[in-house]
């Protein structure tokens, strides 16, 4: 209950430093929606192969982010991330084509995620908080449910979200890339990093 509370705290003052007065209490229908826009963005995907280590790196992530507020409390109501595929580069093209058909970009451009649910809150105060968001993510048209660890941050009228979520290609039914007639085979783990600045649109 104290985390709770926390991190109820933690909202209000975000929703407060950036949204209007909350409506009338009690009626989620006129309650005050506050959302925001990613600004600033990174996305990384690591990842390993039969040679050396990779990453694939995209500034081009972006995002909205829903406040709702009533008089009583304030929470995250939404959160959708979106990003093009062939925004992502290693610095070597040809492992950069080789991922865009492993993830089926042209069907599929872009990678999404969804908020459906924030599940555990922890180290809350009015400045800082850490959170387990549920959601969906759908990869090369494969939806999945994940949690992902995040560290939500207010600073001077900007929320930043950041984390990192381990997965496997196979549970998107991508086979992972070869290249060089096969003698270079990535590896089946990845790891995907974000940093996410929101402001109030």
């Amino acid at each position: 209950m104290t985390k709770k509370i926390l991190f109820i705290s933690f909202l209000l003052a975000t929703c407060y430093t950036f949204a209007q007065p909350a409506a009338t209490a009690n009626n989620k229908a006129d309650a005050n929606k506050a959302l925001y826009q990613s600004t600033t963005a990174s996305f990384e995907i690591h990842g390993t192969s039969s040679i050396h280590d990779w990453v694939m790196t995209s500034e081009s992530c972006t995002g909205l982010m829903q406040l709702l507020a009533d008089d009583s409390s304030v929470s995250i109501n939404e959160i959708e991330i979106q990003l093009e595929v062939t925004s992502l580069k290693s610095g070597k093209k040809v492992m950069d084509n080789k991922c865009y058909d492993a993830l089926k970009s042209d069907a599929h451009p872009e990678i999404v995620f969804q908020l459906t649910e924030i599940l555990e809150i922890s180290d809350s105060s009015a400045e800082r908080s850490a959170a387990v968001f549920r959601g969906l993510l759908k990869i090369a048209g494969v939806s999945k449910a994940v949690d992902v660890n995040v560290d939500i941050v207010r600073s001077n009228g900007t929320i930043n979200i950041q984390g990192k979520k381990n997965l496997k290609m196979s549970d998107f039914a991508i086979e992972p890339p070869k290249a060089l007639l096969g003698t270079l085979k990535t590896g089946n783990d990845i790891v995907i990093v974000f940093n996410l600045n929101f402001n109030e649109l």
